[in-house]
């Protein structure tokens, strides 16, 4: 199992990283169980509502949304989740972004590794595992 962050979404789509792309295909040809937060999601929709090209933007992502991923809707325990770690970060005075604090809750709650390129943000909260399929 991977919860998967918004750039690696990115990546995969538009083939700018094919070392994701590469690894993102093998996991669904394994079956892995691959979730998308759904605060990632709201990013990807933000993404395609500013987009210049937003019906390219959309079917690409209907398309990679397809092959098989787990949609994970935010619900109380995350939000409890969530709020653990924004103390935690807090009181170690090294705070990350309001949606990455979402979005690694999402992860750490399933204890499914954080596939991100953003490690040296996350890689601050206590207890997630994180991984770099570009790296």
């Amino acid at each position: 199992m991977f919860c998967l962050d918004t750039n690696v979404i990115i990546f995969a789509m538009n083939s700018r990283r094919p070392a994701i792309k590469a690894r993102l295909s093998q996991e669904l040809r394994l079956g892995t169980n691959l979730i998308v937060p759904a605060i990632v999601r709201f990013e990807l929709e933000f993404g395609i509502a500013k987009s210049d090209r937003p019906e390219q933007s959309r079917a690409s992502l209907d398309t990679l949304m397809a092959a098989g991923f787990e949609l994970a809707a935010f619900d109380r325990r995350d939000a409890a989740e969530a709020g653990d770690i924004r103390a935690s970060l807090d009181a170690l005075g090294t705070p990350i972004g309001p949606y990455d604090i979402l979005i690694a809750a999402q992860a750490r709650r399933r204890n499914a590794p954080l596939v991100t390129l953003n490690r040296r943000e996350l890689e601050r909260v206590p207890g997630l595992m994180v991984t770099d399929w570009d790296a």
